[in-house]
């Protein structure tokens, strides 16, 4: 008997949301750091800043027990399926509450703000509101996949006796199954950012990429192919593929590229620029000021060092398993002997 595929997605899926909840917390922290240095915002009381590290302390928490529970799926841990079963109910009921309350807030609030802003654009905040509601309920349907999955008889048995799968040597016949869980990770990753690349596309905002500002006209197409190419990537590298992975990389190296540009002084102004404008673009809550966020050399250089200490740690993933990538030779003939 195979491995479920339905627990190896579970796997990915809760593997990227640990990616994330990592991400959040390194960006709270910094937050926390860097928000008494811009000038554009009062001085912060010290409880803040505490309660920020609180809150980047608590991502990390999670972050930690997504791991935990995906490597105790992966074994077939009993813990680890009681573990999940309980993210699950989290997540239907966090998703199903806060899809409620964008709902309610689009059909309630949403007439009070475009009086008081006339000139701001009610079919930009409608959308904004109808994405983040949808985002709520598909973090519901993913908890709600997970309790009925977990509860299954099948599902149970397995993780109540785990020798009756097949050892994951014997296991080849096909890609999927041989992929291993790093790959699935950076795979799934992919195929999220296409769905992100998708829903950007809608936005009219602007892109900003290697130091030029892109009109919303062309961010559109941008966004298209870049969805494109990353479902592609996501998928190949799902399925073994050669051409995937070095894809990849090539997304690497221009990631990398574009971090050490950040350096310059030219590239900075104009990232502020961006910025600017952007933040100008966005409906603001009524009622609250504008805060414009000041990029200074100390938090480029952490970002950078972050940006390239992730991108350098997927390299060295998709290096290590390109073993996993080659196709096996087939079995010789016997018939062709002699």
């Amino acid at each position: 008997m195979k491995r479920p595929i339905g627990l190896i997605l579970s796997a990915i899926a809760l593997g990227v949301a640990a990616f994330f909840l990592l991400l959040l917390t390194a960006l709270t922290a910094l937050a926390s750091i860097f928000a008494q240095q811009q000038p554009s915002i009062a001085a912060t009381p010290h409880f803040a800043v505490y309660l920020m590290l609180a809150v980047s302390g608590f991502y990390a928490v999670l972050a930690i027990w997504a791991i935990f529970t995906v490597i105790g799926i992966l074994r077939l841990r009993s813990w680890g399926r009681y573990s999940i079963l309980i993210i699950g109910g989290g997540l239907a009921v966090i998703g199903v509450l806060a899809a409620a309350f964008s709902l309610l807030f689009s059909r309630t609030m949403l007439p009070a703000f475009q009086a008081q802003q006339p000139t701001a654009n009610p079919h930009l905040m409608s959308f904004i509101l109808m994405v983040v509601a949808a985002f709520y309920l598909l973090i519901a349907a993913i908890g709600v996949w997970w309790l009925v999955y977990f509860n299954l008889r099948s599902v149970r048995e397995i993780f109540s006796n785990p020798d009756m799968l097949v050892p994951s040597s014997a296991n080849v016949s096909g890609n999927f199954s041989r992929t291993p869980t790093a790959i699935k990770i950076i795979g799934g990753f992919l195929l999220f950012s296409a769905l992100c690349c998708l829903v950007c596309a809608f936005l009219p905002f602007s892109a900003f990429m290697f130091g030029f500002i892109i009109a919303p006209g062309a961010t559109h197409i941008i966004y298209v192919g870049f969805a494109a190419v990353a479902a592609f990537a996501g998928y190949g590298l799902l399925r073994l593929k050669e051409s995937a992975r070095l894809l990849t990389i090539v997304f690497l190296i221009l990631g990398c590229c574009n971090i050490l540009l950040a350096v310059l002084p030219w590239y900075r102004a104009r990232f502020c620029l961006y910025m600017t404008q952007l933040i100008a673009a966005m409906p603001k809550v009524p009622g609250q000021p504008r805060i414009f966020f000041e990029y200074t050399v100390t938090l480029i250089l952490i970002s950078c060092i972050w940006g390239l200490m992730v991108y350098g740690y997927v390299f060295w993933l998709l290096h290590r398993h390109r073993a996993a990538f080659q196709t096996p030779a087939s079995p010789p003939n016997p018939m062709l002997e002699t």
